[in-house]
């Protein structure tokens, strides 16, 4: 059986709950917030590749001559893809490479 409680005893545990219900308020907002970052590009390189992600822009452009140094043909396919029929689709490559590359780099800063 429950005992009655007084008011003020039922008015401390009130605001008990209520201070229980504002911490797991905050817990789910810290969580939320933790998921958010966990799913960010630079977030999910580094837990697929934890070893490329803890390299710098420089690190990668020296892996990167150094793979075309390795595998001529990829230094040729890559030049094959960059100089493409028309101006305007070589223009849009061209574009597109620039952007992946600064998305990147913008990656790996963070």
């Amino acid at each position: 059986m429950k005992k009655s409680l007084s008011a003020a005893e039922r008015t401390l545990q009130i605001e008990l709950v209520r201070a229980r219900a504002a911490i797991e308020r905050q817990s789910l907002v810290n969580n939320i917030e933790d998921l958010g970052q966990s799913f960010k590009p630079a977030s999910l390189m580094h837990a697929f590749f934890p070893r490329l992600s803890s390299k710098g822009p420089s690190d990668w452009i020296f892996q990167a001559l150094s793979l075309t140094r390795q595998y001529p043909l990829l230094a040729s396919s890559a030049s094959a893809l960059l100089s493409g029929i028309g101006k305007r689709r070589r223009l849009w490559r061209i574009a597109a490479s620039l952007l992946l590359s600064w998305q990147v780099a913008r990656a790996m800063k963070k």
